[in-house]
């Protein structure tokens, strides 16, 4: 609330019923803190959210803020989850965001989808989730978007990153060794959430016994 943010990302997948979203053993986050929460927020212009569970509601933002919504069912039915893989509304849209700067491929068998421009659209992600509905990878859910005062000037959701993200590590080998030691290892974006697990995890078992290693 006091980092003036201008767009408000909200996410959740998981439970929801009577009392909220449950985000605990026996804890629960009624939809009338959310809301009122997100609406003390005098900064936020836009809230972009993705709501994946049974029975969703739609945010009430203030009269002078937006909302994207995708929900991964209707208001009156149920969300479905996968023992042992989680939500396919979830994984679908972490899919569509992060598929190619992840270098990962659909979860259909032998499915060549991707969006294409440089943005990912309202437009573009409902067609996405469309196809893959049609598909049977939503597993019979009916996702819902709600709009609220947007129009074609904000209707962007993020960059689309058709490319893959990924960090070079060459290692430098000090004198007397020649450039046959030479070492390059490469490491996709999405590995790379913790520093000390990149180090101690990743990078250090490949470059055990060399002496440096310099970024590129």
């Amino acid at each position: 609330m006091g980092q003036n943010v201008h767009t408000l990302v909200f996410l959740y997948s998981g439970h929801h019923g009577k009392d909220g979203f449950k985000v605990g053993m026996n804890e629960y986050v009624s939809m009338q803190h959310i809301n009122r929460k997100i609406q003390e927020c005098t900064s936020v212009e836009k809230v972009i959210a993705f709501v994946d569970c049974c029975q969703p509601e739609i945010i009430k933002v203030k009269e002078e803020q937006r909302l994207i919504q995708f929900n991964a069912t209707a208001s009156t039915d149920t969300a479905e989850s996968l023992r042992n893989e989680g939500s396919p509304f979830t994984k679908l849209l972490l899919q569509a965001f992060t598929m190619k700067a992840s270098g990962g491929k659909c979860a259909l068998p032998h499915c060549e989808c991707r969006i294409d421009g440089p943005f990912v659209t309202i437009d573009s992600l409902s067609h996405y989730i469309e196809i893959h509905r049609q598909s049977g990878l939503l597993h019979g859910m009916e996702p819902e978007k709600s709009l609220i005062k947007i129009n074609w000037e904000n209707e962007c959701l993020a960059y689309n990153n058709s490319y893959k993200v990924e960090f070079r590590f060459d290692i430098v080998l000090p004198s007397p060794f020649t450039s046959e030691h030479t070492y390059t290892y490469k490491v996709l974006a999405t590995t790379v959430n913790d520093y000390d697990f990149l180090i101690q995890k990743i990078l250090f078992p490949r470059f055990a016994g060399r002496r440096r290693y310099t970024v590129y």
